[in-house]
């Protein structure tokens, strides 16, 4: 019996690196997908790992190579094609070789990676996110929701850090009016992929506590343009469209709107537009006031004015003698003129007493409020039922409750 011949695993391994690197070394094109870049700032080298997915699976892996050289040139071109720099989760086309090294195994030494393909990609992601939110009948939704007349109390997605949260606050606390604002900062991060998670994450914070404020702004401003991909992504945008308050956007770029911004209540090219949007409400509601007030001042200057014009006339035809009915008047006009300033004041806080009595009971006679106090709605196709008259055994009925809705059929009609 012959004896076994044996090999190192080196020598396995370097047959196996001659094979491959011998007849595998065309140059390539490959598309795979970037599952994490793993780029070293020491080096600057880069080892991304590769993979094809369908249906969700990973039907294939491969390790990359991209050398500091080749790394800082394809930066560069995503830079000037995407606006973006390579990054985790990125659909790629790339142009290498195939590789095998008897420690580091079967890689593809990737040469070059063509930026326009991802760019189409990205594009794609953008139309398909756009066509589903508006299959979804949620486009528009959140630009139906309501803004206060006076916004007042805001939850800010952003980052201290941010020029354009600065910026804002600074527009913000500034204002020459002293209007006051109620600002909280949910902090995020703004721009790359895991900006998706975060932005999402902190929104739901502000959804649970959302009668505590009147509408949500999310500020970048002052980073750039690269990284706004995530504002396409098509699960941020929906939960921005379905959110139950106002979500005002500043992203801060020049180029076309992302689809976050698309669906939101209103879309500004930076953080400060925002301050000034807000800042604007509060003019709209007090400059009005404010002009009432200024007739009510002048109407009161000038028949202040023409008593003093009476008076004087009056002194003159009586002289001396009529010295203590001049002051008598005057002191009477004095009391008038306190007596008609304290009326226009009371006045005006019995009319904001009114519409405040008149706002709550408008509050209190509202659906919601009804609900609340255990009544409910039943409605057949669509309609509001009064009278059991119009029902039949086995129509389908939806009960509207203060919180959540029921469907049924009827089984019995009593009348």
């Amino acid at each position: 019996m012959s004896a076994k011949q044996i090999f190192p695993l080196s020598k396995l391994t370097q047959a196996i690196e001659n094979v491959i690197n011998t007849h595998c070394s065309k140059v390539v094109w490959v598309k795979a997908e970037i599952v994490k870049l793993n780029h070293y700032q020491h080096t600057g080298h880069c080892y991304p790992d590769l993979v094809e997915k369908r249906d969700g699976k990973i039907v294939a892996e491969l390790r990359g190579n991209i050398w500091r050289s080749n790394f800082e040139m394809i930066n560069e071109k995503f830079r000037n094609v995407l606006n973006e720099e390579l990054r985790d989760d990125m659909t790629v086309v790339v142009q290498a070789t195939i590789t095998f090294h008897s420690v580091y195994g079967l890689a593809l030494n990737i040469l070059d990676i063509d930026p326009e393909y991802t760019l189409g990609e990205l594009a794609k992601q953008r139309v398909e996110a756009i066509k589903k939110l508006t299959a979804e009948g949620l486009f528009d939704a959140n630009k139906q929701r309501f803004l206060p007349q006076l916004p007042k109390t805001i939850a800010i997605i952003s980052v201290s850090s941010s020029k354009g949260y600065q910026d804002f606050m600074n527009v913000i606390e500034n204002n020459p009016w002293k209007y006051q604002f109620h600002c909280k900062l949910f902090p995020a991060i703004l721009q790359g992929e895991r900006a998706v998670t975060t932005i999402k994450g902190q929104l739901k914070k502000i959804r649970e506590h959302k009668k505590l404020f009147d509408a949500v702004a999310i500020i970048r401003g002052g980073g750039g343009e690269i990284g706004l991909s995530c504002y396409d992504n098509y699960n941020l945008a929906k939960e921005i469209a379905a959110f139950p308050l106002p979500v005002l956007t500043g992203i801060g770029h020049s180029t076309n709107e992302t689809v976050s911004e698309l669906v939101s209540f209103k879309s500004f090219i930076t953080p400060t537009k925002i301050a000034e949007f807000l800042l604007q409400e509060f003019h709209n509601f007090s400059l009005p006031l404010k002009d009432n007030i200024l007739k009510i001042t002048t109407a009161v200057n000038l028949l202040f004015e023409r008593q003093q014009t009476q008076i004087s006339r009056v002194s003159s035809s009586f002289g001396f003698l009529s010295e203590r009915i001049l002051e008598r008047d005057r002191n009477r006009l004095n009391n008038f003129k306190r007596n008609l300033t304290s009326s226009t004041k009371l006045l005006l806080k019995q009319e904001t007493s009114e519409l405040k009595n008149i706002e709550t009971t408008v509050e209190l006679l509202s659906p919601k409020n009804i609900l609340k106090r255990g009544y409910s709605i039943t409605r057949k196709d669509g309609k509001v039922v009064k009278d059991a008259e119009v029902l039949v055994e086995g129509d389908l009925i939806e009960t509207e409750f203060f919180s959540g809705k029921a469907s049924g059929r009827i089984e019995k009609i009593k009348t």
